[in-house]
């Protein structure tokens, strides 16, 4: 079921155009930064965006011209685990084997993730409830789990991967928000 409804949505993000992605990620950047949340957070963890996913770059240079502090993933994929670093420059990414933006090998900060205020992460479809189906490895149900009850979790993604229902699984951790290009969705 899962998987079905995965494939199902991924493949009408996949049919997107360049023009509506970024589009549509622009309105999604314009509502997650007039909320409360963002403008009081100090400590950002962002994913950075990869195939047709929300752009991100437009929330991490809005990051960088107020000064705030920018993390980003990097995955280990030993042990399925996302490894926050400090964002140092887009010229201290490279692409992952999987071609997903991460920092290069000898620009490497790692941080610890109490310090966190809130994360902002990527998922294949959502419900109203927070409920979360990502990818299908796991790295940021894992993520989650290691977060502090107090960082905020904030899904970015278009109104079309938000479902009426996920039944999620023991192992889900819901997110708090929700942001589409309609819409912030408060799932707490």
């Amino acid at each position: 079921m899962k998987s079905e409804l995965r494939k199902k949505i991924l493949a009408m993000r996949d049919s997107l155009t360049i023009e509506e992605i970024a589009e549509k990620s622009l309105q999604i950047k314009d509502r997650l930064i007039n909320t409360s949340m963002y403008d009081e957070a100090n400590h950002v963890f962002t994913f950075l965006s990869f195939n047709n996913e929300v752009m991100t770059r437009p929330i991490i240079d809005d990051c960088i011209a107020k000064n705030k502090h920018l993390y980003v993933p990097l995955c280990n994929t030993q042990i399925k685990e996302i490894v926050l670093c400090k964002f140092q420059g887009w010229d201290k990414l490279k692409p992952s084997k999987a071609g997903i933006l991460e920092p290069v090998k000898n620009h490497i900060r790692i941080v610890n993730r109490s310090i966190l205020d809130i994360a902002i992460v990527p998922g294949a479809v959502f419900d109203r409830n927070g409920n979360r189906i990502g990818y299908g490895a796991g790295y940021y149900d894992r993520f989650f789990n290691t977060l502090s009850k107090n960082i905020l979790k904030i899904a970015l993604c278009y109104s079309f991967q938000v479902v009426d229902s996920i039944t999620p699984s023991k192992f889900d951790v819901p997110m708090d928000y929700i942001i589409t290009e309609n819409e912030v969705i408060e799932c707490r």
